[in-house]
């Protein structure tokens, strides 16, 4: 019975560390690739190759990322950069994220997982990405974004690009 018992706490505490994958070459969360019937096979095609910068400025951005994590009560620690590089399908969805922690200095560090967490529920409402785009003989294409919240003592100061 003890050994039964050992087992189901195993078990049930992975769910707890499900969150973020760490593999050698970065980390990933735990997301989907979302996929579309109505979308192009995922190619790896870059935002600027479809001319599909988001079209809201980086100061408003900012605004709304301290506006979003105002409503979350939480605190936050923390000094760096955190980036997300996700997929866009052609409808507008995000998926597939990875992110990429670094301290001020670029040293890989990791944040609160509350506070990455809270940073990717703000992308998620971010919902003015390009659709269908194409390019050259690819229509309704996918592709792959990037976005950098620079982060001193805790704060969002800046947005990048």
């Amino acid at each position: 019975m003890r050994i039964v018992f050992i087992f189901f706490l195993i078990l049930s505490s992975i769910s707890l560390f499900g969150q973020n994958y760490i593999i050698s070459k970065g980390e990933y969360m735990d997301t989907t690739l979302v996929t579309s019937p109505n979308c192009s096979p995922p190619y790896t095609i870059y935002y600027y190759d479809v001319k599909a910068k988001y079209p809201v400025g980086s100061l408003s951005i900012l605004n709304d990322t301290k506006e979003y994590l105002k409503k979350t009560n939480n605190t936050y620690d923390g000094t760096g950069y955190i980036t997300f590089r996700f997929f866009i399908n052609c409808e507008g969805v995000i998926s597939r994220a990875k992110v990429m922690q670094t301290d001020e200095n670029y040293k890989a560090t990791h944040f609160e997982k509350k506070f990455v967490n809270d940073l990717y529920g703000f992308l998620l409402t971010m919902g003015k990405w390009k659709k269908k785009p194409e390019i050259q003989d690819i229509k309704n294409a996918n592709y792959l974004s990037v976005i950098s919240f620079k982060i001193k003592n805790g704060e969002v100061i800046a947005i990048i690009p």
